[in-house]
């Protein structure tokens, strides 16, 4: 296999650091210097996130040019971490106003920082912006069918009340976009979204994992073409975005850990 990263030797001060990183070894020592190897990479990333010369490049990334870490600007206390943490709640209650693209490129943002197997880096997106209100009822109609065919007459009154009355929003409670997060290993979507809830509410924004949009997604084939769920792409989770119209002023009370010390 054709290497797929580049070294600049004369840059290179021969720390060794990438070689003894990488898990496929696909760096050689050369003349004393990194030097990619006929062994395939698995384009992971880590050599060119540990040199600390900035030798290592990976031509599939053109675009990428970060800042150096520095421990000073960029760690976080680790208890306001947690703090903020307990304080993110999920929003039922949204204003309405719509976020901003901009907004919504930092959470995605947010999304693309989150770890995937081998860093392949294959989660998808699909953001419900214009079209909201149209698919929002086709979601609706599909979760009542749903509750009809298994006896869940409560959600059936919750879609009648819904067509009565739009206010009576019980699904995505007025909340003005949605994300849908995709992925063939459901568990890389779920840990994008992850980042992209936390990042809301560090935002000021407010976020809804919705489970019955979901639930309904996979119930309706033509709502499944519409997001490009297939077998082997599938939909990890739905997030609602919005303003929240609400003001938590604590946490909410969590059980402690269930742990087993082996």
């Amino acid at each position: 296999m054709s290497a797929v990263i580049e070294i600049d030797t004369e840059r290179c001060t021969g720390c060794m650091q990438c070689v003894q990183l990488c898990v496929t070894q696909a760096i050689d020592v050369v003349g004393g210097r990194a030097a990619p190897s006929a062994r395939g990479c698995i384009s992971c990333g880590h050599c060119a996130a540990i040199c600390p010369v900035g030798a290592v490049k990976l031509p599939q990334y053109p675009q990428w040019d970060p800042e150096p870490y520095t421990s000073q600007r960029y760690d976080v206390d680790p208890d306001q971490l947690l703090r903020m943490m307990q304080f993110r709640r999920s929003i039922r209650r949204f204003t309405g106003e719509k976020v901003s693209r901009r907004q919504i490129d930092k959470l995605l943002q947010a999304g693309c920082a989150a770890p995937t197997g081998s860093n392949r880096q294959q989660v998808r997106y699909v953001v419900l912006d214009e079209q909201l209100p149209q698919i929002e009822e086709r979601i609706f109609a599909s979760l009542a069918r749903y509750a009809a065919r298994r006896g869940i007459e409560g959600m059936q009154r919750r879609y009648e009340d819904f067509l009565q009355d739009r206010q009576k929003d019980t699904l995505f409670y007025g909340g003005s976009q949605m994300i849908a997060v995709l992925a063939p290993q459901v568990v890389d979507g779920c840990l994008a979204a992850a980042n992209i809830e936390l990042m809301a509410h560090a935002m000021g924004l407010g976020a809804l994992y919705c489970g019955f949009a979901q639930c309904a997604i996979a119930e309706n084939d033509a709502l499944r073409a519409f997001f490009g769920v297939t077998d082997d792409l599938q939909l990890a989770t739905c997030l609602v975005l919005g303003h929240p119209a609400v003001h938590y002023r604590r946490p909410a009370p969590k059980k402690p850990a269930e742990v087993v010390w082996r």
